[in-house]
């Protein structure tokens, strides 16, 4: 009887050496696939907690959370982690992959245009475009998952979560990645190409590669990366120079797309001196929609309602076969939409609001536009029945607007109360 409950304690004990080994060795592992962050924001990776317990690093945790995760509370971390699985930069990644599969042997300009993609989409098309081949693993789960590592060791340091919790959610993104990867610097240049990819939109891919390879340079004194070997390191021969290799360089259409992308950031107020730079880019990229519709901004918002319409018109032919959940495709219709409102032409506007899909995604600023269009076109028919279509699509798009979260102006409640329903 004895001898059997000191088997009992033995095994116990053993199996407790076990799980803290193995929690070790996952906390290695978690720490060295997140070293890159940490080391760029200076805080340690000697252990899963990145502040040692100090206060001052644990401040700078709860704020890296707000700016790099939108994690406020304890409460945001769930939502904010099946942000980066369902929706993180590899979704946007692969949408675009998709736009290639879909129209094969077509440019990406080609795609832009067919697509009425935005220029942000644009920007992350002629991206995918140069890194589909490129990549080894043809995604950028790498960057992804690492940061739902950054995101659980931060929440650690700020106080949000118990580390053996923490160590425990971040196991499917350690064990993907050690599995993936063929080597360390395999893994780093994957997700190097995430990281270029989220400041490709500020045109500052370059100088935010060269700075994440001085912290895996700095990080390398102080990890010893050959402790926690990569399962399909010995399957697997690596190539040298795989962090340059993998790294984004546009190609000479993308490099030109860039000076688009610098209009759209800069710009503050649009006078004529943008409406020049718009109309020279449209010379280098005729009948892209993304671009016209630039022109068409400025246009209208310099009042120039009747030009606005002209651009329009000819923008609604350009896009007439494009998809219709298309955002830019959206905006172009309310823009066309109110610049007929503005000439007294009810029947153009009536026209581009019908090519709204009903079913797409929509923000409360959109609808409460849309619900404004249709409210300016009552009065605008001879036939009372179409007047009080009018009213009810006014009256459906500020309720759609408010359950969205959106809070309606004054003058609309007012408008409600007046046509007959309570907001």
């Amino acid at each position: 009887m004895r001898q059997k409950v000191l088997r009992r304690l033995l095994l116990a004990f053993l199996l407790c050496i076990c799980l803290k080994a193995n929690a070790l060795e996952y906390e290695s592992y978690a720490c060295a696939f997140s070293s890159n962050f940490f080391e760029l924001n200076k805080l340690s990776n000697k252990s899963f907690d990145p502040t040692e317990n100090t206060k001052q690093f644990q401040r700078i945790c709860i704020q890296l959370l707000k700016s790099n995760f939108q994690v406020s509370s304890p409460k945001d971390i769930s939502k904010a982690v099946e942000n980066l699985k369902n929706s993180g930069d590899n979704a946007i990644f692969q949408n675009a992959l998709k736009l290639f599969e879909a129209n094969k042997g077509k440019s990406a300009l080609d795609i832009i245009k067919k697509q009425c993609l935005s220029v942000e989409d644009a920007s992350t098309l002629f991206f995918a475009e140069t890194m589909k081949d490129k990549l080894r693993v043809k995604d950028l789960s790498a960057w992804d998952n690492g940061r739902i590592i950054e995101l659980y060791r931060c929440a650690v340091g700020a106080g949000y979560i118990k580390q053996e919790e923490a160590l425990t959610a971040v196991k499917p993104a350690v064990d993907f990645l050690a599995a993936t990867y063929i080597s360390w610097e395999d893994y780093f240049a994957h997700y190097f190409a995430g990281k270029q990819l989220t400041a490709l939109y500020d045109g500052r891919y370059s100088s935010v590669l060269e700075g994440a390879k001085q912290a895996y340079a700095a990080t390398k004194g102080k990890i010893n990366y050959g402790e926690v070997p990569l399962q399909n390191s010995k399957n697997i021969p690596e190539k040298a120079g795989i962090l340059l290799e993998l790294a984004y360089e546009p190609s000479p259409s993308g490099n030109q797309w860039e000076s688009v992308q610098k209009l759209v950031k800069s710009k503050k107020i649009l006078d004529n001196r943008d409406l020049t730079a718009v109309q020279n880019i449209k010379k280098k990229f005729p009948d892209v929609p993304c671009i016209e519709f630039l022109e068409v901004e400025i246009q209208f918002r310099q009042k120039a309602y009747r030009k606005t319409l002209n651009l329009c018109s000819h923008l609604a032919e350009l896009i007439d076969a494009a998809p219709k959940d298309s955002a830019l495709f959206q905006q172009i219709q309310l823009t066309y939409a109110k610049a007929a409102l503005k000439v007294s032409k009810p029947a153009i506007a009536e026209k581009a609001l019908a090519k709204l899909p009903e079913s797409a995604a929509k923000t409360g600023e959109f609808l409460e536009t849309e619900g404004r269009l249709f409210a300016e076109l009552c009065g605008t028919s001879s036939d009372y029945d179409k007047n009080e279509e009018y009213k009810k699509l006014a009256n459906e798009s500020f309720k759609a607007a408010e359950k969205t979260g959106h809070r309606l102006p004054q003058d609309i409640k007012d408008w409600m109360k007046v046509n007959g329903v309570r907001s």
